[in-house]
């Protein structure tokens, strides 16, 4: 299977992009409106930290949308051309990582991953960006992993070390990943410093431009931002149904998560750093303090490289929650509006994300739990 037809796999990026354009052609949730309002703050020139508390991340992501604003604005649909500019850069994103992954094991798996209904709808409809952190980040490890255990520092490093940068200041997705360079012992030491201290300096220093005007958002709304604190490993959002509460959720949920992300260091310490970064990006989604809809989007690569058939149960859960969520697809409201029926018990399970994320999370505590046992590889 993983080596399908040169001409299979084209035709099924085609249809992929496809199913991308119609589903932003579907509508659009509250961060596409934010989008609109960033892009054109941006496109005027406007700190967007001071003016907006609307936007969570490093500057890269803005400073794109205020280029697609300004274009869009050019043509008489605009914002219909600003959004193909979103979802055409996320597509290509997508692809990307396509790639990397019909590279890693072989072209089959890359037609997966490019048609898998969690990465469709979140670039499609909901249009976050998670997966442009995830390549830049993918494409850092592909720049370093051969030379990370030699002491010379190498070009491959330098680049490596930019790329985990940018990714960082496109969105830190990346936050705990220095801890978990630290504690792996196939790095050369030196490199350890490297690669852990320099992108997230480069992060912080990427804010400084925008400080003097824009300090109290950036600490705010980048630093000090918390989401939904809903732990779903814990089954909070289940017990919540039952009309069980945990006390000082604020500042359990969150210590609970760094422990864990430390832990998680801990126990794939000896991996090499390619398995390590995708072993990662499921760990941080699994013991997330906070999760919404487009973290489900960021372990995809990583499950199609290092669990593929013991994934299933994820993609196909997350599959069914993203076209029943309101801030999704939300078909059943649509057959309601439209029809008249009526949501059935188990379609309110499947649209809940209390017990969804719950759900979703186990399932991805069970691949990590298979990486960890057979000590899975990219």
């Amino acid at each position: 299977m993983s080596n399908m037809k040169a001409k299979t796999f084209w035709l099924c990026i085609f249809a992929g992009v496809i199913i991308r354009f119609v589903l932003m052609s579907l509508g659009h949730n509250f961060d596409f409106e934010s989008y609109c309002i960033v892009g054109e703050l941006a496109s005027a020139g406007k700190n967007i930290y001071a003016n907006t508390p609307r936007y969570n991340y490093g500057p890269v992501w803005f400073t794109l949308l205020g280029l697609f604003w300004k274009t869009s604005s050019l043509f008489t649909h605009s914002i219909i051309i600003f959004r193909c500019f979103i979802v055409g850069t996320l597509t290509l994103a997508d692809f990307f990582i396509a790639l990397l992954i019909s590279k890693k094991a072989g072209n089959f798996w890359g037609a997966v991953f490019f048609l898998n209904p969690i990465s469709l709808i979140i670039t499609g409809y909901h249009n976050q960006f998670d997966n442009l952190a995830v390549l830049t980040g993918a494409l850092a490890i592909l720049c370093i992993e051969k030379s990370s255990a030699e002491r010379e520092i190498k070009p491959a490093d330098i680049y490596g070390t930019a790329l985990l940068s940018l990714s960082l200041i496109t969105k830190h997705i990346a936050w705990a990943f220095p801890l978990w360079i630290l504690l792996n012992s196939r790095i050369d030491t030196r490199k350890k410093f490297i690669y852990a201290f320099i992108p997230p300096l480069l992060f912080l220093m990427s804010f400084l431009p925008y400080w003097s005007e824009g300090c109290r958002g950036i600490i705010k709304h980048v630093f000090m931002y918390g989401s939904f604190n809903n732990f779903p490993l814990s089954g909070v959002g289940i017990m919540a149904h039952l009309g069980i509460t945990i006390p000082l959720q604020k500042y359990i949920f969150p210590s609970a998560f760094v422990l864990l992300m430390t832990l998680g260091a801990y126990l794939f310490r000896r991996n090499d750093i390619c398995s390590s970064f995708m072993i990662y990006t499921i760990f941080m989604v699994c013991v997330s303090s906070a999760i919404a809809n487009q973290y489900l989007a960021i372990p995809c690569m990583a499950l199609i490289l290092l669990c593929r058939k013991t994934s299933a149960a994820y993609f196909l859960l997350g599959f069914l929650y993203l076209l029943c969520d309101e801030a999704g697809l939300h078909i059943p409201f649509w057959l309601h509006e439209r029809f008249g029926f009526e949501m059935s018990f188990p379609v309110k399970i499947i649209s809940s994300g209390d017990v969804m994320y719950t759900l979703l999370a186990w399932c991805l505590l069970f691949c990590i739990v298979h990486c960890y046992r057979n000590n899975t590889s990219c």
